[in-house]
């Protein structure tokens, strides 16, 4: 797969899709305008995460995107660190 790393990808949902398409594109992010996306695309994980554990009834539903916040934001000083095949691999994990 050919990807431009400066397309942003749209963070709409925390589907295993949408995490590997973000995966994706750290592991091909080299410039500094590459790695402002993708700690934007992060902080959407993050925002969206927040919202779900507002409402979530389930622990176990709340526990795994309790897991997934706290791995975007390590994944995001990650990429702040110009780290951002690190961040590919710990989003990698989680999947």
């Amino acid at each position: 797969m050919n990807l431009n790393p400066a397309n942003i990808v749209a963070v709409t949902d925390l589907t295993p899709e949408t995490i590997r398409r973000i995966i994706a594109h750290l592991e091909v992010s080299t410039d500094f305008d590459h790695l402002v996306y993708r700690e934007a695309e992060l902080d959407a994980v993050w925002s969206i995460t927040g919202f779900i554990l507002q409402n979530e009834p389930s622990r176990e539903n709340r526990l795994a995107v309790e897991d997934l916040r706290q791995i975007a934001h390590e994944a995001h000083e990650l990429v702040a660190a110009r780290r951002p095949w690190e961040a590919a691999a710990l989003l990698r994990a989680y999947l």
